[in-house]
């Protein structure tokens, strides 16, 4: 009889979402390259809101990307080649090679691991992407030329989106150029530099400096502040916001600080 009563106990202890179909199925979710499971050391792929979400790091390092991580900008680089991916974290918005790429659901930190939708290998880094039914798998395969993803609750007449176009300037204003405060000194040969102002919370925000683009977190009142201290001098910026396929230019000369 004691051990009846510790045994139901015991039962009564265990969570009930291990017994749900959903962690079930998340926790049987593969990944596999040209036939080669990809291992993932911690979090694994999982089922979100009909959306399977994978961890992008070791993802992209099995197909030869290098990673890059920016935790006050929580944003990912994703580098091959001549191919730059930069995305930010709670955005549904990517950019590859300052083209826009749209995702069907934003990027997200689960157990300090960057998840990204499964169909942001096909659509941004341009591999073919299946689902393997019968093996709870999913299936990355290179030379995609009409990439595909069959996510494992998605309806089978589901097609998969129009590429997205190359982002257009527009008239209208995304960034308010009359908030933005800029300045800049001269510390040791380094220059110390912040922009702040107010942008359009929905907006992707990008500054350049000497042709190197730096990610610029926008907090959810539209606000945002730049701060970099660097070994490039300059007196002049360009901040390029995109939004909804459009991009807007606001470009300036630093104010310098006493």
């Amino acid at each position: 009889m004691k051990k009846l009563t510790a045994f139901l106990l015991a039962v009564a202890l265990v969570p009930m979402a291990a017994f749900s179909p959903a962690a079930s199925a998340a926790t049987a979710i593969k990944v596999k390259y040209n036939q080669k499971s990809i291992v993932f050391p911690d979090q694994k792929p999982i089922l979100q809101n009909n959306r399977t979400l994978v961890p992008i790091r070791p993802i992209a390092e099995s197909l030869g990307f290098d990673v890059d991580w920016n935790e006050e900008t929580r944003t990912v680089l994703i580098k091959k080649g001549d191919d730059q991916v930069r995305l930010v974290v709670s955005q549904k918005i990517a950019r590859k090679n300052g083209e826009t790429v749209k995702l069907d659901v934003p990027a997200q930190i689960v157990n300090q691991r960057t998840m990204v939708p499964v169909r942001f290998i096909a659509e941004a880094l341009e591999y073919e992407v299946n689902w393997d039914q019968q093996a709870q798998a999913v299936l990355i395969a290179d030379q995609a030329t009409d990439a595909k993803v069959d996510d494992p609750k998605e309806q089978p007449q589901e097609q998969k989106p129009e590429a997205p176009k190359a982002p257009i300037e527009t008239d209208e204003v995304i960034v308010d150029s009359e908030s933005i405060t800029a300045k800049s000194a001269n510390l040791m040969g380094l220059g110390v530099y912040s922009i702040t102002g107010k942008t359009d919370p929905d907006s992707e925000l990008t500054v350049t400096l000497d042709d190197k683009d730096f990610d610029v977190k926008v907090e959810s009142d539209g606000s945002f502040k730049f701060e970099l201290m660097d070994k490039i001098i300059v007196d002049y910026y360009k901040m390029t916001a995109t939004k909804d396929g459009e991009e807007q230019i606001v470009e300036g000369v630093f104010t310098k600080r006493n």
